[in-house]
């Protein structure tokens, strides 16, 4: 056995943090994911962990290469169709891995600016968006109204082809020799939400919140605007409650095959010098204000699980200090011992001190912009392009604000200002941001929003 650590990242996609049974909320959902709550269980528990941007690309890029939109110029999904611009010289932190002689790998969806290759190893098979629809059961699909993007469904066929990630994972993992860094990136639980039978008939849709999981939240015009576009508010309750349990046995699912790959790294003898770990690019909307999908900064779409298990050290510890994706990078290459590039912003999160905020940013803000560019839908409420949002959170408020449309600043009367207090509204359902009493709280960050966008 060598002396430097392995690291094994169990990646997942629309995962939201109280769909793990360790992140729980009483009143909401009721999941079940016994593998991932023993892994929390011996680990450190991040609990106030945030996106740097609550879309898939700007995410995933800003984990990798420790930056945020603003340094990475990707804001959006658009930017995986590749011609976007990327600051030359931008480097990944699996790159770092490989230079430090590392075997990296990553099994399963990618999706990033086709100019960027982290990995030694990028083995799609499974991750595909078709894949879950093979198999599934027509007639059991739920569709939002306004996207028709399917949120849930039942797969009745024998192979369920996205189970080839944690297969081909494994296989890597019995073959590699030497430190690596192996990375499991599960398209589960994101859209086409189709789970396996044998799990979604273990959540009733009876059993599950539907509408009163919505808080009738307090929203900006920019959340209003996207719940039309999904149109929730319309779907009948039985089939509102359908999608929830259907996501959280999709979410089981995910649960049996990270037990299965985290089984064979104790079989392989590898888990004593191994550091594990979970979380998601973005959460989700199961309902909440009529929306699906993620995009905005409530809680539930901006928050992510994080989960870390460090070799030798005890467990059980939670944490709710502030921490955003791209803290990964530091973190892990400090784990390592191998020095980060020197553009890397964020923080190791067993070294350095909590920031006074955190931001994330979603957008571009363009007159051809559109809140679902891969469909060239999703057009602002006026016709515009859709604009860039940007967010910062601090220990007690999250105040996000538009920044950019049609291709230029958002002026004063754009901004659509939001302003929750995050401890005494933890869903962060009411807009603070015209009372009076919060003036003051509110001018200093949206002056330091503005300043940083």
């Amino acid at each position: 056995m060598h002396d430097r650590p392995n690291i094994l990242w169990l990646y997942c996609d629309e995962l939201r943090a109280d769909a793990l049974g360790c992140y729980a909320e009483a009143g909401g959902l009721a999941p079940r994911t016994p593998h991932i709550d023993a892994l929390a269980a011996d680990a450190v528990v991040f609990d106030r962990c945030y996106t740097n941007s609550p879309v898939c690309v700007p995410s995933r890029t800003s984990t990798l290469t420790g930056l945020p939109p603003e340094r990475t110029g990707v804001f959006h999904n658009e930017a995986a169709a590749g011609g976007w611009p990327l600051p030359a010289g931008l480097v990944t932190f699996p790159e770092l891995f490989a230079g430090a002689g590392y075997a990296t790998a990553s099994f399963g969806k990618e999706h990033l600016p086709p100019e960027l290759k982290p990995w030694q190893v990028d083995d799609h098979t499974g991750a595909g968006m078709r894949d879950p629809l093979s198999g599934a059961d027509e007639g059991s699909l739920v569709r939002t109204p306004g996207m028709r993007f399917v949120v849930g469904g039942r797969h009745s066929g024998e192979e369920f082809v996205p189970e080839e990630v944690a297969r081909r994972a494994i296989a890597w993992l019995r073959a590699v020799d030497g430190p690596f860094l192996l990375r499991a990136s599960f398209l589960q639980p994101h859209t086409p939400v189709v789970a396996p039978e044998r799990w979604a008939r273990l959540f009733p849709p009876d059993a599950q919140p539907g509408h009163a999981l919505d808080g009738d939240p307090d929203g900006s015009r920019f959340d209003r605007r996207f719940a039309e576009l999904n149109g929730g508010r319309e779907m009948p309750e039985a089939e509102l409650r359908q999608a929830q349990a259907d996501y959280l046995a999709l979410v089981a699912w995910v649960d049996e095959q990270i037990g299965l790959i985290l089984r064979e790294l104790e079989n392989l003898g590898l888990a004593g010098n191994t550091i594990v770990v979970l979380t998601s690019d973005h959460g989700v909307h199961l309902g909440e204000g009529g929306a699906f999908g993620k995009h905005t900064f409530a809680p539930q779409s901006h928050r992510v699980p994080l989960i870390v298990r460090r070799p030798g050290r005890s467990g059980g510890e939670r944490r709710d200090d502030l921490v955003q994706s791209l803290d990964l990078a530091r973190t892990l290459l400090g784990a390592a011992g191998i020095p980060a590039a020197a553009p890397m912003a964020g923080r190791d999160l067993f070294g350095e001190p909590e920031p006074d905020h955190v931001l994330a940013t979603i957008g571009y803000g363009d007159p051809a912009s559109r809140a679902f560019p891969n469909r060239d839908e999703g057009t602002w409420d006026d016709g515009r392009g859709w604009p860039r949002r940007s967010c910062i959170r601090t220990r007690r408020h999250r105040l996000d604000a538009t920044v950019r449309i049609d291709g230029r600043p958002a002026a004063t009367g754009e901004e659509d200002v939001f302003l929750a207090d995050s401890l005494a509204d933890p869903r962060e359902l009411r807009n603070l941001a015209e009372s009076a009493a919060h003036e003051e709280i509110r001018d200093a960050l949206l002056r330091e929003l503005r300043a940083r966008t």
